[in-house]
């Protein structure tokens, strides 16, 4: 058996990826994001590291879903009180909060634990094509040529 040398936390690079939803689907787009968040993509990631990515989702505006599942699928949330439970479809959720739908398809796709909860905060997602992080130079992934 070949022993592998350890790689310690201080030794991962922190890198920054650009990944553009224009006319991508919801799921696709969350599954590529999640693994990228996740440092699937590095094999010098082991499970009990913390992946040094932050993803930039740009034109949260510009997804693409069909028609009925703009419609059938619903998003719910519970103030607590009686009465209090609301629901709101993909639809409306997108004219209103367009980061709304991606942010919880990635959340889902992510772990339950505090280890996933410092994974979506490396997540920024902007309804336009502007953002802050130019001077991170973020490398593009390009969704279309990624097969899973």
């Amino acid at each position: 058996m070949k022993n592998i040398a350890s790689v310690k936390q201080s030794e991962i690079e922190e890198k920054w990826y650009l990944v553009d939803a224009r006319g991508q689907r919801i799921g696709r787009l969350a599954s590529i994001v999640a693994e990228l968040l996740q440092g699937k993509n590095n094999p010098l990631v082991r499970s009990y590291h913390i992946p040094m990515v932050k993803v930039v989702v740009i034109n949260a505006t510009k997804l693409d879903f069909t028609e009925k599942r703009g419609i059938t699928k619903f998003y719910k949330s519970y103030s607590g009180f009686p009465g209090g439970l609301r629901f709101i479809n993909l639809k409306d959720l997108s004219k209103e909060i367009p980061e709304r739908p991606i942010e919880n398809a990635i959340k889902g796709m992510l772990p339950r634990t505090k280890r996933g909860d410092e994974m979506m905060a490396n997540l920024k997602i902007y309804s336009t094509e502007t953002h802050p992080h130019v001077a991170q130079n973020p490398e593009v992934v390009d969704i279309k040529s990624i097969k899973l």
